[in-house]
């Protein structure tokens, strides 16, 4: 396969060593090509436009940002890009709210090679990917605890903008990046 017709990743991780064994996994395919890698997430966007790489792998970016935050960087530097994220939540409500913030895929941290190269040619493509072992681990384990109705009743009676921030809160905002999200001031976030 020319170079070409190979997938262009970007890797971000703050760990060297991280980054390395990514970058080695990733390129036992031989349609996959690491272009570049970061140790954070605004330097890996600036690499994607450069590279016009089609997947951005995020692991840990020294900056902390998490997937939700990086989503909207790509979103906000109008670039064409698919956000892989690479994570060790485990929560459904967590892992799906990546995909609503504009990943196209996770990959929790337990997952194995094979899952980490299916995920980046899924979203290559520009489809959604699920890790399988979250949900082989939804579907053969427990089914899901519905919250308690006292903690349901006491949500319900927030104000729609109260349970808002809390979504947001809850999905690692910050009160500035609430704010901005929610058209308020951080002060009122708090």
């Amino acid at each position: 396969m020319n170079s070409a017709e190979q997938l262009r990743i970007v890797v971000v991780d703050e760990q060297t060593l991280v980054r390395a064994g990514l970058r080695a996994l990733l390129q036992a395919a031989s349609e996959v090509n690491v272009v570049a890698e970061a140790a954070d997430a605004s330097e890996g966007v600036a690499l994607v436009r450069q590279t016009q790489a089609q997947v951005l792998l995020m692991g840990r970016p020294s900056g902390g940002e998490d997937g939700a935050t990086v989503a909207q960087m790509v979103s906000n530097a109008m670039i064409h890009t698919n956000l892989l994220v690479l994570t060790s939540l485990q929560s459904p409500a967590a892992l799906e709210s990546l995909l609503m913030a504009g990943a196209r895929g996770y990959l929790t941290r337990s997952a194995g090679g094979a899952a980490l190269l299916d995920g980046v040619r899924t979203v290559a493509r520009g489809a959604l990917f699920r890790c399988p072992a979250v949900s082989s681990v939804r579907a053969h384990g427990p089914p899901p605890v519905e919250p308690a109705d006292a903690d349901r009743s006491r949500f319900e009676r927030l104000t729609e903008r109260e349970q808002a921030v809390l979504v947001c809160t809850a999905q690692g905002f910050s009160a500035p990046q609430i704010g901005a999200r929610l058209n308020i001031s951080a002060k009122t976030v708090d």
